[in-house]
């Protein structure tokens, strides 16, 4: 009578070539993920400065270089104040490198310069 199966060496060499492979592949795997999440709070970043855009072009005023918001001189524009009025759209937002929330009190500095609004993400305003 002929058993049929497999031998606990060959078991053991399947589990270790299973493991060199692992140990080749993770690595490759892990930095594939890592550039998306960044591309992904790239691409997240732009849409706010977009958005930051369309809010300034629809409300802020320049004169002699300061900017004014009804009246009243503004630096910065918040993702609230973006979200509150409909140019962003009102949902959490996440770090998609740390899964965090990012907060809503996040700043957009607005400056002025070269005869145009700037705009920068979370900038020292």
């Amino acid at each position: 009578m002929k058993n049929k199966g497999f031998t606990l060496i060959e078991l053991l060499a399947v589990i270790v070539i299973l493991g060199i492979i692992l140990l080749v592949v993770m690595p490759s795997v892990t930095g594939i993920l890592n550039r998306s999440q960044n591309r992904l709070n790239d691409e997240q970043k732009e849409a706010i400065l977009n958005a930051a855009r369309q809010w300034g072009t629809s409300n802020l005023l320049e004169d002699n270089g300061k900017i004014y918001l009804d009246g009243v001189e503004k630096k910065y524009v918040t993702l609230d104040e973006l979200q509150t009025s409909g140019f962003l759209e009102d949902k959490k937002i996440q770090n998609m490198t740390d899964r965090g929330e990012i907060s809503k009190n996040t700043k957009i500095c607005i400056s002025y310069k070269d005869y145009q609004f700037v705009y920068e993400y979370d900038g020292a305003c």
